[in-house]
């Protein structure tokens, strides 16, 4: 079946907000107060400055989320040397569920192959090309999309499947639904080789591959994350099956992020799938603000209680971040004036 073809949508959830503009006044101060999810009442109060000024009041409203999201891509080496690894991650793979689910995630899996020879690289496979939690069977599903043999062409191109599923016109594509807006991102590749991804993303797949994470992270405000399932640095690893390169570059890509990594050559994954499943576990704690404000002006509160402590304000762009993510469903006021631009 053509990878491409066949692919219903999904909904995703939008929010616009409308931001009040500087305004000079002679008789009266009118305070706009706005937010994400109501409008307030207007404020009015008497002046006699005629050349005042006004930088009108914006709050905007947070709710953190119910359950912590997280979309986890799955880069799979099909080339020949990898059907014992394979076999071991099916048969480990429902301790991963297991732990997601254990630890109220809200979850959805996709997976890829290392082999970018033809148009379907980067394409996720299956049907559903997307396992989310709420799917009747999530461990089924996930091993039969895993199932991708050992017929793939080399060279191994883990980074550049990454970036194609990932980036348009796949994303939007092929690939639509995998990626929420509010969700956190965990990369996870399984390959006995290192990569190659040079013909498709040139002299610095390693960078290349960081952008992008660092990419989502600014586009959604979650983490980003690479964990590689490889062959041991600097010398590779032995197993019962045979040998694994070292993964250079993937282990490279999972410290830069703050990923996770473990031996390929390893006889039972339960382990390490279970301490992949932790890594994706993100509540969180930067909530981006709609314009730049003030910094003296700046006021947030919990459930409308005033917080003096436990944040900060991030600028360029905006956002107020946590010292610890708030409760699940917390409400989150922030109320603030607009920076000068004297």
């Amino acid at each position: 079946m053509n990878a491409v073809a066949n692919r219903g949508g999904f909904m995703g959830q939008f929010k616009k907000v409308r931001v009040v503009p500087r305004i000079r006044v002679r008789r009266f101060l009118l305070i706009a107060s706005l937010a994400l999810f109501h409008h307030g009442c207007g404020i009015e109060n008497l002046v006699d400055d005629p050349d005042l000024v006004v930088r009108p009041e914006l709050e905007e409203r947070f709710f953190q989320s119910p359950l912590p999201r997280v979309d986890v891509l799955w880069i799979i080496d099909d080339t020949g040397s990898m059907a014992a690894e394979q076999a071991r991650l099916a048969d480990s793979f429902e301790v991963f569920v297991q732990g997601l689910d254990a630890l109220e995630i809200d979850f959805q899996l996709g997976v890829v192959t290392t082999d970018m020879s033809g148009e379907a690289g980067g394409v996720l496979l299956g049907n559903p090309w997307v396992v989310t939690s709420l799917h009747g069977d999530p461990v089924g599903a996930f091993v039969a999309n895993s199932a991708v043999g050992t017929a793939g062409a080399g060279p191994e191109a883990g980074l550049a499947a990454m970036v194609a599923a990932l980036k348009e016109p796949n994303r939007s594509g092929a690939n639509r639904g995998f990626r929420r807006e509010d969700a956190a991102l965990h990369v996870v590749v399984l390959s006995d080789a290192d990569d190659r991804s040079d013909d498709w993303l040139g002299v610095d797949p390693v960078g290349t591959a960081l952008a992008l994470l660092e990419d989502e992270r600014q586009r959604t405000s979650r983490t980003a994350r690479f964990s590689a399932v490889v062959g041991e640095a600097p010398l590779g690893c032995f197993s019962q099956e045979g040998s694994a390169e070292a993964g250079t570059r993937y282990l490279q890509v999972a410290a830069d992020s703050g990923g996770s990594h473990a031996s390929i050559c390893s006889d039972d994954f339960a382990p390490l799938l279970e301490n992949l499943g932790a890594v994706g576990v993100e509540y969180p704690l930067r909530f981006p603000l709609q314009a730049e404000p003030d910094p003296e002006s700046v006021r947030v509160s919990l459930g409308g209680v005033l917080q003096e402590e436990g944040w900060t304000l991030e600028l360029v762009p905006a956002a107020i971040v946590f010292d610890v993510p708030p409760d699940p469903e917390e409400r989150i006021d922030v109320q603030y004036r607009l920076e000068s631009e004297e």
